[in-house]
């Protein structure tokens, strides 16, 4: 299934590029292929807003003085100082420009947010079993909110509430969940007076002023704008449609977009970053709606080759020719392992930092230009390792890299709270019984007794001893104030 809503940018951005391309004169530009940690030459960047200075995307850092801001269909033009004005961290955005040789710098030629939906919490927010999780509805859409991989903005994870108005950015997945890397709190719902923001495919058109998107009724008359469109609208068309909610649910347009479907655009060079979906092998896949050929690519780690499946969150870099992403490299950009602990220790040099699980037992921490942080303690802005200090707590998101190492996606500074740590069980010396035990991930180890819970109660600690396996993905608490004695074990899916 292609995920429409987030080709927009993107065709809009292939639309650019050729513009851009053409004023250059000439084709792919200097670069000449994938370098250091990302492509080389003139091309599209799609992905998550890392940091700021000018702007951080998909690892590459983008000069963007008097480069063009188009945000919510808003233009402004960037100082190269400005940018945070404007965008924020977590916005799927896409960069039009050149990157240089050493593929993490380059200029921007314009960068492009669109969110994917504007709109009011249907009913109140439910929460998975672990506490991690948030899901919720905003006009038929699901939308997935994780307490430590989404960045929230006038809000928290704990403050999300029915009839929240909230405009949402993130990645879809193959089921057409929205999976939200930014979470933005407008407004309560107001009707009658409260804007909203939906895309989808129209049905239903009356012939005159009415139509359905998604199961929403909107209607339009003399003062709606339309783009792309001749005053009206047909079946079929899949459109952006902006407006006011009423009380009984309907939207008002104030505004209609066409959005096009599929790409016409060859690009010589793009990084697109996303969830993989319907994956039929690694020759046939698709990211952010883009077709992905990547039977010929470099993967990093080098496991993710045989992992590579729907729903795991990569980048892919490579070519787009005749629609297809033809990609040199595909990289995974967020995993399974989390580590929520206090710092002993960071280096700001070496992108490190070292966090105390148990008193004695560390676990490392490696960062890049990739890892997205943020600082829901103190709200500081920017917040880098440079500002993490001693007896911090940290919760951290990452992956296993091909080295070994814990390669942060995500990185939070929070107040104090349980310790945990999830990652692949070391059998042994994962073993014992419901009387004591120990259990292992990431060269650390946790003891378990008789107060510990295995599996939310389902599990003896004997017979969770008698089924863990080396690599089996497992989670462990200890509840603050943390004693290095587990809480809580349990297996994760």
């Amino acid at each position: 299934m292609i995920h429409k809503l987030q080709q927009g940018s993107l065709l809009l951005a292939l639309a650019l590029l050729v513009l851009f391309i053409a004023a250059c004169g000439g084709g792919g530009g200097g670069g000449g292929g994938l370098a250091g940690g990302g492509i080389g030459g003139s091309g599209i960047t799609s992905g998550t807003v890392t940091g700021f200075g000018s702007i951080f995307v998909n690892g590459i850092e983008f000069e963007t003085g008097g480069a063009s801001l188009d945000v919510d269909d808003k233009t402004h033009v960037s100082t190269g100082s400005n940018d945070d004005k404007f965008l924020g961290i977590g916005m799927v955005v896409t960069v039009v420009g050149t990157v240089n040789a050493d593929g993490v710098s380059g200029t921007a030629e314009s960068v492009l947010y669109d969110d994917d939906i504007t709109g009011p919490v249907a009913a109140a927010p439910v929460e998975d079993a672990d506490g991690i999780t948030k899901t919720f509805e905003i006009f038929g859409t699901t939308v997935v909110a994780d307490r430590n991989a989404t960045v929230f903005e006038k809000t928290t994870y704990v403050d999300l509430a029915q009839n929240d108005v909230l405009e949402v950015s993130g990645y879809f997945d193959g089921a057409g969940v929205l999976h939200a890397t930014r979470v933005e709190r407008e407004e309560l719902l107001v009707p009658g007076v409260s804007e909203v923001e939906i895309k989808g495919t129209v049905s239903g058109f009356d012939g005159m002023d009415t139509f359905a998107v998604s199961g929403i009724t909107v209607t339009f008359d003399g003062t709606t704008g339309f783009e792309g469109l001749p005053g009206s609208v047909e079946n079929g068309q899949f459109v952006e449609v902006q407006g006011v909610l009423d009380a009984t649910g309907d939207i008002a347009a104030t505004r209609i977009q066409l959005e096009d479907d599929g790409f016409d655009t060859d690009v010589d060079e793009a990084s697109i970053e996303g969830l993989v979906t319907d994956f039929n092998g690694a020759g046939d896949f698709r990211v952010a709606g883009q077709r992905v050929d990547a039977s010929s690519a470099k993967f990093e780690p080098a496991s993710l080759a045989s992992s590579l499946a729907d729903g795991v969150q990569v980048e892919v870099e490579g070519a787009i020719n005749g629609g297809v992403l033809n990609a040199g490299k595909v990289e995974q950009r967020s995993g399974e392992l989390r580590v929520s602990a206090v710092v002993d220790s960071s280096n700001n040099a070496a992108g490190t930092i070292t966090l105390a699980v148990v008193p004695g037992q560390l676990v490392t921490v490696f960062t890049d230009t990739r890892t997205l942080f943020e600082d829901k303690r103190d709200d500081a802005a920017p917040f880098g390792v440079g500002d993490i200090q001693s007896g911090d707590f940290l919760e951290v998101r990452g992956y296993q890299a091909g080295n070994g190492d814990f390669l942060a996606a995500e990185v939070e500074r929070d107040q104090l709270d349980d310790t945990v740590l999830r990652g692949p069980a070391d059998v042994p010396p994962t073993d014992g019984s419901t009387a004591a035990g120990t259990v292992a991930i990431l060269g650390v180890s946790l003891a378990t007794d008789g107060a510990t819970d295995f599996q939310d109660g389902t599990l003896s600690g004997t017979d969770f001893f008698l089924q863990v396996r080396d690599g089996d993905l497992v989670s462990v608490k200890d509840k603050d104030p943390a004693d290095g004695s587990a809480d809580e074990v349990d297996f994760e899916d």
